[in-house]
């Protein structure tokens, strides 16, 4: 019998990182979020995946 549920995917997402945020900078991520159609979570992926990707080894 086929198992039932969500398909497995190859790089699972299974790290909760809490961040606090004031709220000016909440509202301006709600804002450009709604504007480029992302989650909150993605913008902030995109955000540390620019930051390493600009670091010297």
């Amino acid at each position: 019998m086929a198992r039932t549920g969500r398909p497995r995917v190859d790089k699972p997402i299974n790290h909760v990182v809490t961040v606090k945020f004031r709220e000016e900078e909440y509202q301006l991520m709600l804002e450009y979020t709604e504007r480029h159609n992302i989650s909150i979570s993605q913008m902030i992926r995109l955000g540390v995946e620019l930051q390493l990707n600009n670091q010297p080894d």
